[in-house]
């Protein structure tokens, strides 16, 4: 391909220097995304051209692109799984109040793991923004992995603002005030007014009402009173739930696509297994994703 076929955005590719956006803050915005997406190696280097993981994120709804994009980097380092997490000492073991189960499991526990865990990296809408319900004791362990992923992930967007920046100060004053918060929109709370990538720290929320979606025995039709009575802090908790099904059923779309070229075959076996335990609870309390 000539280079006067090749868009705006990656002409001069491969030329030397530093790669350089207009006085604006879209542009600037733009140049700080594609930093962190490269330095993901969701973008090639090289070439500007999308990788196998960037080529399955481009396809991803926009408001569940962040989560989807956590999900992958938890794949990346082999913590995105159904297995039981370990005592962090073998002398002491979790305590039996907890219950937690110890592997091997059955393929259900495994399933129902994996899918809390998957669908609690989608955001609730939250009444006062205040959660009052359960905690869950293997959410709380792997959330202590997505804090840690979501904090590096944060800090390179940081770094790679401040790159710029310390190359023409004056860029700071293009910086509207929030430009990295994290706070959700009162009218859709997956968006955020900021113009930057935020990786805003999780809450297990949507992990817990998916547990309870799955472990749910009672009639069909009392479902939805239980859970408004059970979560009274969610303001909308079925229609979130149907949110973090569309999550789910992309992201196994994703692992799905990359699972021969990137070695995620016992990933995508696992998803497959937890679906079929998903889509007989959906059918049973008639709750699908949109």
């Amino acid at each position: 391909m000539c280079s006067s076929d090749l868009g705006p955005l990656i002409q001069g590719m491969t030329d030397d220097g530093v790669p350089t956006a207009s006085n604006d803050i879209h542009s600037l915005a733009a140049l700080v995304h594609l930093m962190v997406l490269e330095h993901l190696e969701l973008i090639a280097s090289e070439d500007g051209g999308m990788t196998v993981l960037g080529n399955v994120l481009k396809d991803t709804p926009k408001h569940l692109q962040e989560s989807c994009l956590v999900a992958l980097e938890m794949m990346k380092f082999g913590v995105l799984n159904g297995e039981p997490f370990d005592a962090a000492q073998p002398d002491r073991p979790f305590p039996e109040n907890v219950q937690y189960p110890q592997a091997p499991v059955q393929p259900r526990t495994k399933a129902v793991l994996l899918l809390s865990r998957v669908m609690s990296l989608v955001p609730m809408k939250l009444r006062n923004d205040m959660w009052n319900a359960d905690v869950d004791f293997d959410l709380a362990a792997f959330h202590s992995l997505v804090r840690i992923l979501k904090r590096v992930l944060r800090h390179l967007v940081e770094a790679s603002l401040a790159s710029i920046l310390l190359k023409d100060l004056n860029r700071v004053k293009l910086l509207p005030s929030g430009f990295m918060c994290a706070s959700p929109n009162k009218n859709d709370h997956l968006q955020t007014p900021a113009v930057l990538p935020t990786f805003m720290l999780p809450r297990a929320c949507m992990g817990i009402v998916v547990r309870h979606f799955l472990e749910y025995r009672g009639e069909p039709m009392g479902f939805q009173k239980e859970l408004a009575q059970r979560f009274p802090c969610c303001v909308q908790a079925v229609e979130d739930l149907k949110t973090a099904f569309v999550f789910w059923e992309d992201l196994r779309r994703c692992v799905d696509a990359i699972a021969e070229p990137l070695g995620a075959e016992e990933l995508s076996e696992d998803m497959r297994a937890a679906s079929e335990v998903l889509y007989g609870q959906q059918m049973k309390l008639n709750i699908k994703p949109h």
